[in-house]
C-alpha cells in the first residue's frame, strides 16, 4: 500500500509539468526494482559518465554489473531483510519498457535524516525532455516521505547543465574537491628540511586523524566527517603495504611536520614502480595554510624520481587556496571540481 500510494503521487507530481507524455507500465516514473533495473542502470550510467568516472567509479560500476548477473538472487534474499532497500533504492524513467533515465536515493546516517542523491543518468537520445527533474522531484518527494530533512548530492563543476539544475531545486554548494594532476614530472632537488620534518609509520595513525578533521569546515564535517576508519590501518592492510614494497610493486612514503603536541602539515606518497598514477594525500593545518605545501610538494617530487615517469594526482578542498597554488606552481593543473550540494526539505 505504502508503494502504491507513493507511486500514485509520483504520476500527480510528474503530470504536472510534462502533461504529454503518457504514464503507463511502460511509461514514465517506478521504483527502482534489483531484479530487473541493475543491468539496464549500470549501462545506462556507464553510457551517461563516459568521462567522468574515476578509479573508484569505474570499480564500482563493475561490481554493479557482477551483481546484475545475480539480480534474481539478490531480490529473493532482499525481499525478507530488505536490508540493500537503501543501496538500491531509487527511481527510473521507463520509455516504452526501456530504462532511459535514474536517480539513486540512498539514506546517508543512521538517523534517516540526511538522504543522499546520486546516479542521475538520462540516457543521451532522451535529454531536453525535463527527465532528470522529474526523477529528481520524485526522489525529494521520497525523502519527504520518509522523513529526511536534507538532502545532499554531488556534480562536477564543468556539468553546467546538472548544475543548473539543481540551483534551481534550490540546492547550495557546501563545499568542492579539486583533483589536480601532473603529467610530466620536474625535476627538482630535495628541499632543506624544516624544523620538525620526520617520517611517521602506519601506527601513528592519531595525530594524522586529527590534522585532516582539522581541515574541514563546519558544512564538511557535518556532511561526511574525517572517520577514524579511514586511518587506523588493519595489521592486514599493514602487511599487505609491506609486501607489496618488498615485491617493488608500490611503495609509500609518510612524511610530516611535527611538533611536540601534535603534526602541523602531513603528506602521505604513494609511489608506483609497476604501472598507475602515484598519488598524494596532503593535510595542513588552516592556521599554517601557506607555510608547508611547497616544501612537502617539492620532497614528494624529488622521491619520485627514484620510480617510473608516471603522472602524479592530488585531491584538495577548494578552501585551501595556498595549496593549490603551490601545486601549480610545480606544473599540476586542476583536472575537474567535485561540487557537494545541499538542500533542506521543507524549503
Amino acid at each position: 500500500m505504502v508503494v502504491a500510494r507513493r507511486l500514485q503521487q509520483t504520476m500527480a507530481l510528474v503530470d504536472a509539468p510534462r502533461g504529454q507524455l503518457i504514464r503507463t507500465e511502460e511509461n514514465g516514473v517506478r521504483p527502482f526494482d534489483i531484479g530487473r533495473d541493475l543491468r539496464p542502470v549500470a549501462e545506462l550510467i556507464a553510457d551517461a559518465f563516459t568521462n567522468e568516472l574515476d578509479p573508484r567509479g569505474k570499480a564500482a560500476l563493475r561490481e554493479m554489473r557482477i551483481m546484475s548477473r545475480l539480480s534474481g538472487l539478490i531480490k529473493l534474499l532482499n525481499r525478507g531483510t530488505g536490508e540493500l532497500d537503501d543501496v538500491f533504492g531509487g527511481f527510473v524513467w521507463v520509455d516504452r519498457g526501456r530504462v532511459v533515465g535514474n536517480v539513486t536515493v540512498q539514506r546517508a546516517d543512521k538517523h534517516g535524516s540526511r538522504w543522499q542523491i546520486a546516479n542521475v543518468a538520462v540516457a543521451p537520445q532522451h535529454r531536453g525532455r525535463g527527465i532528470a527533474r522529474m526523477l529528481m522531484r520524485q526522489a525529494l518527494e521520497h525523502v519527504d516521505l520518509s522523513g529526511g530533512e536534507w538532502a545532499v548530492l554531488q556534480v562536477y563543476e564543468h556539468n553546467a547543465v546538472a548544475l543548473k539544475l539543481y540551483e534551481s531545486l534550490d540546492f547550495e554548494q557546501i563545499g568542492a574537491t579539486v583533483t589536480l594532476r601532473l603529467d610530466r614530472l620536474p625535476r627538482v632537488e630535495r628541499p632543506e628540511p624544516v624544523p620538525g620534518f620526520s617520517s611517521f609509520s602506519a601506527q601513528q595513525w592519531l595525530p594524522v586523524y586529527e590534522l585532516a578533521a582539522s581541515q574541514l569546515n563546519g558544512h564538511a564535517q557535518w556532511w561526511r566527517p574525517v572517520r577514524r576508519a579511514d586511518f587506523d590501518m588493519p595489521l592486514d592492510q599493514q602487511a599487505m603495504e609491506w609486501f607489496w614494497q618488498i615485491v617493488g610493486r608500490r611503495r609509500v612514503y609518510r612524511r610530516c611536520i611535527q611538533t611536540s603536541r601534535r603534526f602541523e602539515a602531513a603528506l602521505v606518497l604513494f609511489a608506483q614502480r609497476w604501472s598507475g598514477a602515484h598519488e598524494i594525500d596532503l593535510w595542513v593545518r588552516p592556521e599554517q595554510y601557506g607555510r608547508y605545501e611547497a616544501m612537502l610538494t617539492q620532497w614528494a617530487l624529488a622521491a619520485l624520481w627514484e620510480h617510473p615517469r608516471a603522472p602524479v594526482t592530488v585531491n584538495l578542498s577548494r578552501e585551501h587556496t595556498a595549496g593549490l597554488e603551490a601545486l601549480e606552481a610545480f606544473g599540476f593543473r586542476p583536472q575537474r571540481t567535485l561540487i557537494t550540494m545541499r538542500r533542506r526539505i521543507d524549503a
